[in-house]
């Protein structure tokens, strides 16, 4: 697959980065010399100088020949208008990055249909989104949905106190359908199997049946709290967006906001949050509005250390659960070391909610977990390849891979070994990244859909 991506930014190399690792074609237009230099140093692809606005720059990226364009660039205008160039061209598959929201929010055009974009990408909402599914499942250090909803995946720190403690995959509770898709311990992804061992401190990624899911939990010994208070750090798009979603849900809502005119700004959209002027990172300040008080604290400025730091501040002050959000993805396992108990990456999410278009067969979603860099796959079995009319035993699954859950029909079902895969089952498998091609050629049958 030949891929052009417009952007050396941190979406853009992420992207840029997880493709030439498949050994794809990738060429980056980008036009700040040092980020070129970047790029060239560190992965093996074909980085072009220039804008995407230029027709001579985009044929010497190959746009002709393109299956998929990226436009990540921090320019909204600059970025629809590459991808309209593209479809002229007749590249396949476009994607652009657009924060503005007056953009998205427009009634009477679509800006799928007018400049031709496949999928619309707003890191901010991806994120915003993200963290509002977390608030729902405040046991959880992670939490994605499947199937339109119907089946669940959480990831869980397991305590010292917790029934599953120095038990193996074998003894645990199983009473009630569910898959431990993966351990993670020390930094390390596990896929478990019979005689795994569970250890306090471990991460596991569970899934079930979304209405499964709370008994599930209660089984292996995780309880949901219930969420009142949430305070948020930094009034940006990712914040604001952030309160929006919440304030659906019947949740008290603090914004924090140094810049004034921001504050005034969203305090005049948002209908049942509380918006207050001032600095974060005074402690004071956190004090005084009985921050202490929160469920849940998220810290979504645009700077990292401030975001760090203030997790830190209130977690002394007795919140519960701290969120922090990094764009540094390369400090995340440094900062999982410390009292902050949720860290994520917007870039890596936004990765996620773009892989879909550029893996081949019927993919319907793709999630990115962990350092590892890990893929949740949803997929349909197609007629004809490997793993369809046989069972789960039967079939030669790599290592680093195993499926979660299987959905046919209205039906959600957890397998087990005798389970036997039908043609059209949607089915959502857990893998390393280096055993990616392997699953693929299993579910799927034929050539690259680009």
């Amino acid at each position: 697959m030949k891929a052009i991506i417009i952007g050396a930014g941190k979406v853009g190399f992420s992207m840029a980065e997880m493709l030439s690792e498949e050994n794809h074609d990738v060429v980056v237009i980008e036009q700040s010399p040092e980020r070129q230099q970047i790029l060239e140093d560190t992965l093996d692809i074909q980085v072009i100088n220039g804008s995407a606005s230029s027709f001579s720059v985009l044929e010497a990226a190959g746009v002709r020949e393109a299956d998929i364009l990226l436009a990540v660039t921090e320019f909204d205008e600059l970025n629809m208008l590459a991808c309209m160039l593209a479809k002229q061209y007749g590249t396949r598959v476009t994607v652009a990055r657009v924060r503005n929201t007056e953009y998205l929010e427009l009634k009477h055009i679509s800006l799928n249909q007018l400049m031709g974009i496949d999928l619309i990408i707003n890191p901010e909402r991806v994120t915003a989104f993200h963290i509002a599914q977390i608030v729902k499942n405040p046991e959880a250090l992670n939490v994605d949905y499947y199937a339109e909803g119907k089946v669940q995946l959480v990831e869980l720190r397991i305590q010292p106190n917790s029934p599953l403690v120095g038990k193996t995959l074998t003894d645990a509770d199983s009473s009630l359908p569910y898959n431990i898709v993966s351990i993670v311990r020390n930094h390390k992804t596990i896929v478990p199997r019979g005689q795994d061992t569970f250890y306090a401190g471990d991460h596991i990624n569970l899934m079930a049946q979304s209405s499964d899911i709370v008994e599930v939990e209660k089984l292996l010994g995780f309880y949901r709290q219930k969420i009142n208070q949430v305070t948020i750090l930094g009034g940006g798009r990712t914040g604001y967006h952030l309160a929006q979603i919440l304030e659906e849900q019947k949740i008290s809502i603090k914004i924090i906001e140094k810049d004034l005119k921001r504050a005034e700004k969203i305090s005049e959209k948002l209908n049942n949050t509380l918006v207050i002027h001032g600095d974060g990172s005074d402690y004071q300040l956190l004090d005084e509005e009985n921050v202490g008080q929160s469920d849940i604290f998220v810290a979504v400025t645009d700077d990292d250390k401030i975001n760090m730091l203030c997790s830190l501040i209130v977690k002394n002050l007795g919140v519960k659960t701290t969120i922090c959000q990094l764009k540094r993805f390369e400090v995340i396992p440094l900062v999982e070391q410390i009292d902050i108990d949720i860290v994520l990456s917007p870039r890596i999410l936004t990765a996620g909610a773009i892989l879909k278009y550029i893996r081949r067969g019927d993919i319907v979603s793709v999630t990115i977990l962990g350092e590892e860099k890990a893929e949740m796959l949803e997929l349909f079995a197609q007629p004809g390849s490997i793993a369809v009319n046989k069972k789960i035993q039967d079939i030669k699954f790599p290592r680093g891979s195993v499926v979660g859950a299987v959905v046919r029909g209205e039906q959600v079902i957890v397998p087990d070994g005798n389970f036997k895969i039908n043609a059209f089952d949607r089915v959502i498998v857990f893998t390393l990244p280096q055993d990616l091609p392997k699953v693929e050629k299993l579910f799927l049958k034929g050539a690259w859909l680009f």
